[in-house]
């Protein structure tokens, strides 16, 4: 199930690049535009911020269009004049080649930097005196907040979310996207010919689009900063007024949206109009023309319809729908285990054998043939039936039967006493044999069920996942850092994820189809510098065929883990099992089995509990469904009994909660604030059927603490134990020096010890 989860997850991402790719291309042709408007409008001493600060601010493709827009724009200007712009721009690619180093806020600084210098290296040779200089710094400053504010608003880990920032009300973004509204329009403004203002007329035409797609508060989100810009550009003076006239009339053009794009068009350019001439503004008609310009521009150009792939195939909506699958699927298994179970109790109500069977069976087996059938039943039916009756219940106690077991009154009638006996014999023999496959049928029915309704839980376990993962953010900046790593590190076809929750806590997950060629420490430390904080050890896991690499932000609490075990007598095996790691959720396991008996038979039994459950919980099952899984498993391992106790401790190493959960484990101990605290609480263990309910006693942990699991072969003096946790000790000095005081106890050399000490640090 999780191979094609993977593989539905990589022909979406597939199916996003298709179509994704065929809206760049509108979308790089409007960035080099809006680069050509803003080169033209910008000038030597004004301090608006030239196309040279938008392409720092952007990445990939889209900076190499507006840097294309840019040089074209400068070049309109003819010589010498477009030095200026090509200089800023060629600074600002150069500065483009500077690495990040895997850091985002590292490269957004360097961009920034190329725009300050790009600006100021470019104008600088015109200054003559401290006013201009004053303006040319201005102007440099201008630019690195605008680079900065657009790399915010575009940052490249969303390079291929198209217009992903009109889903995203945080408030640094809506601060970025004023800021690069207010700089753009600054520029758009200067365009200011006889009968047209550029700004004014893309500032309409903005609103009206912004507002019919993401409603009046995105609209008035666009219109206050782009207002200021214009006002403040150098055509503040002469087009102010119209600009706010035009502004307002465009947010109340809202009012006709439900009339359609050409009525509210129409509606825009009437209030324009009347705003105007009720103002008695100079400026007037050319408004109108503006008005008129922008509204058929928002009339004709279905803008509406570049949006509408990537909101109609989202990864939220591929998310909600895996996990409804998976719950369905949940649904249907959980329906055939109740199907199973109601059509076998039918039929044992009506075909199951009953031993009241064995005497018609052995009666018609040897009285069929017999000459004196019709007198013994037919005058005599009662006698004889019940005598077989008898027969068949002697067997049943636990008797013998022989040749004079028959009563006086039938063996005087009987012609054929040993063959009644031999036929009553026989027919039990076949109950007997009949009963004892009617209950390994039922014992294999009821671990076939147990096995769906465990598979049931998985799948539901996976869809709840998959729900869980439409509050986390993903970084893909950080992710395609991260692919590389992996590629570069021996990882075949890697496929990363990196992700954080509500809590701003990073997760990172990563899928491959081979293991990496370096330690889990180097490995670690490539990929925090690639997700860009401190991550704990990855964990690695999986087969031949995939594996699977995950880790989580380092927590505010570590624990260190020692652990000592005593063998049995002679034995060279220890029966004992235990496994340290970090599941999908993020916290901290230590699960310790015990299996039935001592040496290898019982080692078996513990290595397959202890495997199953880390495998289980590193994949994202929950613990209920994975002790209900490790039951079935062992159950079905072999044909004799298999038992094998479970001790789970789970700690959140960022909230320091505790949990330990037991089945037919000992007690464990937690040594708190100088109080020594048991966890005792047990269920039966692990393979011995039906439903395992495994209760679980909690509390919290602090930096000091100690946490000591052992199997039942210790049982050291409490008091001696407090004192010893009281000690700062190393945790493998003290599971060794428990382990051997409580192999001098009286029941310690009588079975395997294992002792596991968890120190709780900081």
């Amino acid at each position: 199930m999780r191979g094609s989860i993977f593989m539905t997850e990589k022909v979406i991402q597939k199916k996003n690049r298709t179509r994704l790719k065929t809206g760049f291309s509108a979308e790089h042709i409007g960035l080099g535009v809006l680069a050509v408007l803003m080169e033209l409008g910008s000038s030597v001493f004004s301090a608006a911020p030239a196309s040279a600060a938008l392409a720092a601010g952007l990445s990939g493709s889209a900076s190499l269009c507006v840097m294309i827009g840019g040089i074209f724009g400068a070049m309109l200007k003819g010589f010498p004049a477009c030095f200026a712009g090509v200089g800023a721009v060629g600074i600002v690619m150069a500065a483009r080649l500077v690495p990040d180093l895997g850091r985002p806020r590292l490269g957004i600084a360097v961009r920034a930097g190329g725009a300050v210098m790009g600006v100021f290296f470019s104008r600088v040779s015109e200054v003559s005196n401290a006013s201009e200089m004053l303006s040319v710094l201005v102007a440099a400053i201008s630019s690195g907040v605008f680079a900065v504010c657009t790399a915010v608003l575009f940052p490249p880990s969303q390079k291929t979310r198209r217009s992903e920032w009109a889903d995203d009300g945080s408030p640094r973004r809506a601060f970025a996207l004023c800021i690069v509204c207010a700089g753009a329009f600054m520029c758009l403004g200067a365009l200011n010919y006889s009968y047209i203002n550029i700004g004014r007329t893309l500032m309409s035409f903005v609103i009206l689009a912004v507002s019919a797609q993401a409603g009046a508060a995105r609209g008035a989100l666009i219109a206050v900063p782009a207002l200021c810009g214009l006002c403040l550009s150098s055509a503040g003076s002469e087009i102010g007024a119209g600009a706010g006239v035009a502004a307002v009339c465009a947010m109340a053009s809202l009012a006709l949206e439900k009339k359609g794009k050409a009525v509210r068009a129409a509606g825009f350019v009437f209030m324009c109009a009347a705003g105007m001439l009720v103002a008695e503004s100079e400026d007037g008609f050319r408004l109108i023309a503006e008005s008129a310009a922008a509204g058929v521009l928002f009339a004709v150009l279905p803008f509406e319809k570049i949006r509408a792939p990537e909101t109609g195939f989202s990864d939220k909506g591929i998310a909600s729908m895996i996990g409804a699958r998976l719950n369905f699927a949940a649904d249907a298994i959980a329906g055939i285990g109740s199907g199973i179970s109601a059509a076998a109790e039918v039929l044992d109500r009506k075909y199951s054998s009953n031993i009241s069977d064995v005497a018609d069976r052995a009666a018609d087996r040897v009285c069929r043939s017999c000459p004196n059938s019709m007198v013994c039943w037919g005058r005599k039916y009662e006698t004889f039936h019940g005598e077989f009756n008898r027969l068949a219940a002697v067997l049943r106690a636990g008797g013998e039967l022989g040749e004079f077991s028959l009563s006086p009154d039938v063996a005087e009638e009987c012609v054929d006493r040993a063959g009644v006996i031999r036929a009553v014999k026989t027919e039990y023999e076949r109950f007997i044999s009949a009963m004892s496959d009617e209950r390994r049928v039922r014992e294999l029915r009821r671990i076939y069920t147990d096995q769906l309704i465990g598979v049931r839980d998985i799948l539901r376990d996976m869809g709840n996942l998959s729900t869980r993962v439409l509050s986390e953010t993903r970084d893909f900046h950080a992710e395609e850092r991260a692919e590389k790593i992996l590629k570069n590190n021996g990882v075949e076809h890697p496929q990363a994820f990196v992700m954080r929750d509500r809590n701003n806590r990073l997760r990172f997950e990563a899928y491959g189809e081979s293991e990496p060629r370096v330690t889990r420490e180097y490995l670690g430390g490539l990929l925090s510098n690639a997700v860009g904080c401190d991550i704990e050890l990855p964990e690695i896991s999986g087969s031949d065929e995939r594996y699977r690499i995950t880790a989580s932000q380092r927590t505010r609490l570590c624990a260190k883990v020692g652990a000592y075990q005593l063998c049995k007598g002679e034995n060279r095996v220890c029966g004992d099992c235990y496994e340290c790691f970090t599941g999908a959720d993020g916290a901290f396991y230590v699960v310790l089995s015990d299996g039935m008996g001592t040496g290898s038979r019982a080692r078996v039994d513990s290595t397959m509990a202890c495997t199953v459950m880390a495998k289980l919980l590193k994949s994202g099952v929950t613990l209920s469904a994975a002790l209900e899984t490790v039951n079935t498993v062992l159950m079905v391992k072999s044909a004799d009994e298999s038992y094998a106790s479970l001790d789970i401790c789970r700690i959140d190493l960022n909230s320091g909660e505790c949990a330990v959960y037991k089945a037919g484990a000992s007690t464990t101990y937690i040594k708190s604030d100088e109080k020594l605290i048991r966890a005792a609480l047990s269920s039966p263990p692990a393979g011995t059927g039906g439903r395992m309910t495994v209760p679980a006693q909690k509390f919290f942990v602090k930096k000091g603490d100690v946490i000591l699991m052992m199997t039942d072969g210790a049982s050291p003096d409490e008091r001696w134990l407090s004192r010893e946790l009281s000690r700062p000790d190393d945790p493998c000095e003290l599971s060794k020096r428990v382990a051997k005081a409580a192999r001098t106890a009286a029941n310690g050399r009588e079975d395997d010890i294992s002792v596991i000490a968890v120190v709780v640090g900081k």
